[in-house]
């Protein structure tokens, strides 16, 4: 068997063909940045492998210790309930001839927050033409939102922290209907001179559609690209994977 650690790197999936597509583009960048790692990728829906498919590949191949990296960029409902329960039930269905040399995978922390997530936002600002610190823009940070409390409190304290780095300011919203629209007007009539947007998304999708369609309608100088596949961003999943000693699944719920 093969003592050398692997990584499996689990993604929402979607519907949307761009989904897969930039996370396929987001793990080839970590393994550039890490030839040396075994690297595969699961989806929880709509796409595949399954985390079951993938884990059998790697035990197959000999690899008896997987970390799981979630592709996610925040603690909520499905780092904390999904992946464990997908990857333990994944676990459980492995051959008994397998099974027993096998440790039981380790799951990371998300993503976010992570200052490289921050540092790859402003790779896309500055790819959009704005570059950080720009006192006279203000910031519409836009993600997906949650009903979880420490989820939203993440992506506040990101937005606080974000502008206390130079910027006018940054106001954190949610893809709630017309809100981002309505987050660009209002920063408009408070005296903002240039309003951007900063997708707080690793892929295009139907939420960062939605944001992208409202902010520009409403008259937003700049809508940067997602996170996707920044350098900054693979940085940030290795720095997971490197991180995680003993968050076993047994002791994630």
């Amino acid at each position: 068997m093969n003592q050398a650690q692997a990584m499996l790197a689990v993604a929402h999936g979607s519907r949307d063909p761009r989904h897969r597509e930039v996370i396929t583009g987001l793990v080839d960048a970590v393994r550039e940045q890490r030839p040396e790692l075994r690297v595969e990728t699961a989806f929880l829906d709509h796409c595949g492998p399954t985390a079951a498919r993938a884990l059998h590949g790697l035990v197959r191949d000999g690899y008896q210790h997987v970390k799981v990296v979630p592709l996610l960029l925040n603690t909520a409902y499905h780092v904390r309930q999904d992946i464990p329960a997908a990857v333990a039930a994944a676990h459980e269905a492995l051959p008994r001839r397998w099974r027993a040399g096998v440790t039981e995978p380790v799951l990371t922390a998300p993503l976010g927050p992570h200052p490289l997530l921050t540092a790859g936002l402003e790779r896309r600002m500055r790819e959009a033409g704005v570059w950080p610190g720009d006192e006279e823009a203000s910031v519409v940070l836009a993600w997906a939102g949650s009903s979880d409390r420490v989820a939203a409190a993440a992506v506040d304290e990101l937005a606080e922290g974000w502008q206390a780095s130079g910027w006018e300011r940054v106001v954190a919203v949610p893809a709630v209907g017309d809100l981002a629209g309505e987050v660009v007007r209002e920063l408009r009539d408070r005296g903002a001179r240039r309003v951007v947007v900063a997708p707080y998304f690793l892929a295009p999708g139907f939420l960062a559609d939605r944001i992208r369609g409202s902010a520009l309608r409403a008259g937003a100088d700049a809508v940067a690209a997602e996170l996707g596949d920044a350098p900054e961003v693979a940085a940030a999943v290795l720095a997971r994977f490197d991180g995680a000693v003993s968050a076993c699944l047994a002791h994630v719920a």
